[in-house]
């Protein structure tokens, strides 16, 4: 009786991934100088579905940091309110001073405990404005998450560019990331050509690996198969895929 082959989420050690690691290790032995401000904020930026959110929120998780994934309909105050929040303050008021206030007794209690913000990009300079003075203000280490236009952003504002360590932008995944990702996610081995599909399929969007990844699952399950993913096995897998 053939064992039914199944897709197990899991976390891969990507290219991508790496980087960051020696990103954050950089960070963490106090580059610039720890209670300055200078040099503690990193910015990481890429296109939509190359990984980054999922990496960052592992990090932190792993690590007990404060992770703020912004949303549109944010005030200052909402913004100063969630980031309390996360940052364990008991009694978070209604007013932006006070929050700050208490941001920045958090953070200069705990300035090696990096703080992440999810898409601060999409509300402009007025917010890196507050981020840099946190920075400047507690030397905490504080990492920039967002597409694209936030290096751009942080790049147009001097004083918030040169507190920063490093800009890491998220690449497409390779073929040989989507092998490992593969392989660990299916244990399906999978071919070099069968890789190159899926590759050029997913133009490197981890999100799309990801779902070719699992129609990949129910088509080797529908056919019986068990060995190594052949082209044609991968072709069949990323015509399910939704396209666009």
């Amino acid at each position: 009786m053939t064992t039914n082959i199944k897709f197990t989420p899991t976390f891969v050690q990507t290219k991508n991934v790496r980087e960051f690691d020696t990103l954050m290790a950089g960070l963490m032995i106090g580059k610039g100088g720890s209670g300055e401000g200078d040099e503690r904020l990193a910015c990481v930026s890429g296109r939509a579905g190359r990984g980054k959110t999922r990496t960052t929120q592992t990090w932190a998780a792993r690590n007990g940091c404060a992770y703020v994934e912004t949303v549109a309909v944010w005030s200052e105050l909402d913004f100063l309110r969630k980031l309390c929040m996360e940052l364990g303050v008991r009694k978070i008021s209604h007013r932006r001073g006070p929050c700050f206030d208490a941001i920045i007794d958090v953070m200069l209690a705990n300035p090696n405990r990096p703080v992440f913000i999810d898409e601060i990009e999409r509300f402009g300079q007025r917010y890196l404005e507050i981020i840099r003075d946190l920075a400047k203000i507690t030397g905490g280490i504080i990492v920039l998450i967002g597409e694209e236009e936030l290096p751009h952003l942080m790049k147009q504002n001097r004083r918030v560019w040169s507190r920063t360590y490093r800009a890491m932008e998220f690449e497409p995944v390779s073929p040989s990331d989507i092998v490992t990702y593969v392989a660990q996610t299916t244990t399906l081995p999978l071919g070099a050509k069968a890789a190159e599909i899926m590759h050029k399929a997913s133009g490197g969007d981890l999100r799309i690996v990801r779902r070719d990844t699992i129609n990949l699952v129910h088509a080797a399950n529908s056919l019986k198969r068990t060995g190594e993913v052949d082209a044609e096995l991968a072709g069949i897998a990323c015509k399910c895929g939704l396209r666009g």
